[in-house]
C-alpha cells in the first residue's frame, strides 16, 4: 500500500490501556500483546507520546507519558509487565483517559488503546454500564480503540461496543 511520508502524519498522544489480570497469563495473550507493542513502540518519532496504564484488581500507571525519543524506557516498560488477579476494567478506563486528556496534542491523533481479552469482572461489569463510561469521553477529541487478545473467554462483543462508542476501531 502507499506509505505516507512521517512529516505528513501529525503526533500521537497514545495510552496503552493493558489488561493485566489473570485471565491474560497465556502467551497469545498478553506475550502477543507485548510481541505486537514492540512494533509499535519501535515505529514511534521524536514528537509521539505514549503512556502505559495497567488495570487488573487496580489500575496503575507502569508508564508516564514518555517522548518517542525513548523507545528503550517504553520497551523495558513493557517487559516488565506480568498478569495475575482480577479484571478492573472501569478503573482502567478512567486512568487511561485521565492520561490522555493532560496530555493531549492539538491537531494530533490522541487515542486509548484498549488491549484485553475482554473478561471484565470487578468494579463496573455491566456491558450498559461501560458503554456509558466511555460515552463521557466521546467528545473530547480521544478516541478509543479495542485490541482483542486470546481465545476462549473473548468478550469481542463488548469491546467492538466500546470502541464504536468512543469513536475508534476494534481489531
Amino acid at each position: 500500500g502507499y506509505q505516507v511520508p512521517s512529516e505528513k502524519i501529525p503526533a500521537s498522544n497514545m495510552v496503552l490501556l493493558i489488561d493485566t489480570s489473570g485471565s491474560m497469563q497465556s502467551e497469545d495473550k498478553l506475550g502477543l500483546l507485548k510481541k505486537s507493542l514492540r512494533l509499535l513502540i519501535n515505529q514511534m518519532r521524536p514528537n509521539d507520546r505514549l503512556a502505559i496504564v495497567t488495570y487488573a484488581g487496580n489500575a496503575g500507571l507502569a508508564l508516564p507519558s514518555t517522548s518517542g525519543e525513548h523507545k528503550e524506557e517504553m520497551l523495558h516498560a513493557l517487559d516488565n509487565l506480568t498478569s495475575s488477579g482480577s479484571t478492573n476494567g472501569e478503573a482502567g478506563i478512567l486512568l487511561a483517559y485521565d492520561i490522555a486528556m493532560k496530555n493531549k496534542i492539538e491537531n494530533g491523533v490522541n487515542r486509548v488503546l484498549l488491549a484485553t481479552d475482554g473478561d471484565f469482572n470487578v468494579g463496573t461489569t455491566s456491558v450498559d454500564a461501560l458503554k456509558e463510561l466511555v460515552e463521557e469521553y466521546q467528545h473530547t477529541g480521544i478516541a478509543l480503540t479495542t485490541l482483542g487478545f486470546g481465545r476462549g473467554n473473548y468478550n469481542d462483543e463488548l469491546s467492538e461496543q466500546l470502541a464504536d462508542i468512543g469513536n475508534g476501531n476494534h481489531a
